[in-house]
């Protein structure tokens, strides 16, 4: 059993998990069309820490059937609660996480990314009852921001997936975006990470309370 809290919104979230493989919290802001999604998934042992960023986004553009030109990824990273100078980093990323030991240590790499994919808006909704003009309006095909955090515990066989996906606010992408460069996430910089503000907020709130 794993049991995880965060906030999101002003809203305190504890879900607690009693299988393997399972989708524990998704979230939408309707003004903004952001979706938050957090999943406890069984430990990729065949993937690095160095591939995981690239091996979830990959995972997420198939799910929504994206094509291979039609996703990037501006950058991804690696830290490690191992080393010195990574556990400062990570102690300010997320302030609030604090792992149960349960009678040994937990050591802990929190792979982070940011992409792009263009998928089909309203994909993941049911429209079979939909007019032919909400069809229309449902196939069409939009980029979104891809803000990504897993948290690889080794030791518990588990990868902990925390994804924030945010629409693009421009119609029109110039050559560099196409490219996978730039972002209208509100809060993003430009440099090493580029992460928004609310992505910032969710992992200072992030923590597991018990597993």
């Amino acid at each position: 059993t794993t049991t995880t809290t965060t906030t999101c919104n002003n809203k305190h979230i504890q879900y607690s998990l009693f299988i393997d493989n399972q989708e524990v919290y998704q979230d939408c802001a309707e003004e903004t069309g952001a979706v938050l999604v957090i999943e406890i998934l069984e430990y990729q042992k065949d993937i690095t820490n160095k591939n995981a960023c690239s091996f979830f986004l990959k995972d997420l553009a198939d799910a929504n059937e994206a094509l291979s030109g039609e996703q990037c990824i501006h950058n991804s990273r690696v830290l490690s609660s191992e080393d010195g100078n990574d556990k400062m980093e990570l102690g300010e990323l997320l302030s609030s996480l604090s792992m149960p030991t349960k009678g040994e240590d937990v050591y802990c790499h929190v792979c982070l990314a940011r992409g792009s994919q263009k998928v089909i808006q309203g994909k993941a909704k049911d429209n079979t009852t939909s007019t032919t003009n909400n069809n229309a309006n449902n196939n069409a095909a939009h980029w979104i921001d891809v803000e990504l955090c897993a948290l690889r515990l080794r030791n518990v066989d588990t990868d902990l997936l925390i994804t924030l996906s945010i629409p693009r606010t421009d119609t029109i992408m110039g050559e560099e975006e196409e490219m996978g460069v730039g972002s209208t996430a509100a809060g993003a910089v430009v440099g090493e990470e580029q992460y928004s503000d609310v992505f910032r907020k969710i992992l200072a709130s992030f923590n597991i309370r018990d597993w």
